[in-house]
């Protein structure tokens, strides 16, 4: 079995118009020694005729098109067929930018008790138009810092292949914050041998069908549940944030905005506490009311 320094698991499903890019930011990199490893869920959109493509000019990419259980457990395979010394993976829609995987391969040799390393990352458009910066924060803010969400872009995160021996794999049964768990759980687990990196390392794309943007009550459910596991409590911000994103969506059609408003906190009332729960429904109500005194 011949052995590469860097891994990458590019989970892939239907992403034809995205695909080219995301897998050219991976092999022309100034770092060569690399492999590509796409883990595609049966695509029928041209994403096997693009890593037909390019596989047959560049052994590095390293494909397989079958069914698998959602994007967590495609990873997952693809951390299993991985054979580099450090491991990371990127959405088939999402960036490298130049110069990272040289950056990252080069802080891991730099500072041998680094198990994880991520730095900073972009939101771009569909076209590729800059959004805005994510908002990162250093591995010094801690396991608390994830009390108040998320501060690591996926994209930018690489670690050690032997990390898996003690964290194991994604949790399959999540189906947006399999990355945010994992990432709460290295904390846990490496709190001081986390590493930072300054520069802008990945872009991560929001468009209307990415998973950030489709599943937004799938993610505040489960962000609900990982800080009710980790944190000591679940952080309400996930409930209240999705809450005003529904409302502003139907903020037209107030009326619309009920029944859905209703089945989330359904589904979300086992990690509120008493007072947040009661908050929500009053505040349902008092929309409720002002809509029907206006019609």
């Amino acid at each position: 079995m011949s052995h590469v320094t860097l891994s990458i698991v590019m989970p892939s499903f239907n992403q034809a118009r995205f695909i080219r890019q995301s897998i050219e930011s991976v092999l022309n990199q100034d770092f060569q020694d690399v492999e590509l490893i796409v883990q595609d869920g049966m695509s029928d959109d041209g994403t096997v005729e693009i890593l037909q493509e390019i596989s047959a000019k560049d052994p590095r990419l390293k494909w397989t098109s079958e069914h698998d259980d959602g994007p967590s457990a495609a990873v997952n395979s693809g951390l299993r067929r991985a054979d580099g010394e450090f491991v990371g993976w990127l959405n088939s829609d999402d960036l490298f930018l130049s110069g990272t995987l040289k950056t990252v391969v080069t802080s891991f040799r730099s500072n041998p008790s680094w198990q994880l390393v991520y730095g900073h990352a972009e939101h771009v458009d569909e076209t590729g138009d800059l959004i805005g910066k994510y908002p990162t924060q250093p591995p010094t803010v801690g396991l608390d810092g994830f009390k108040a969400g998320c501060f690591i872009c996926q994209p930018t995160v690489f670690f050690r292949r032997s990390v898996i021996e003690r964290l194991g794999y994604l949790d399959t049964t999540l189906q947006t914050a399999f990355d945010y768990e994992y990432w709460v759980r290295a904390f846990g687990v490496f709190a001081n041998e986390i590493g930072f990196l300054d520069p802008v390392l990945a872009q991560s794309r929001l468009h209307e069908s990415c998973i950030t943007k489709t599943k937004r009550d799938i993610v505040a459910l489960e962000g609900l549940k990982i800080s009710s596991e980790y944190l000591g409590g679940a952080q309400w911000h996930w409930a209240a944030t999705y809450l005003d994103e529904l409302l502003e969506i139907h903020r037209d059609q107030p009326e619309r905005f009920l029944r859905p408003a209703l089945i989330f906190l359904d589904r979300a009332k086992m990690y509120a506490t008493r007072h947040h729960y009661s908050q929500a429904i009053w505040a349902i109500e008092q929309i409720t009311k002002r809509h029907q005194s206006v019609t």
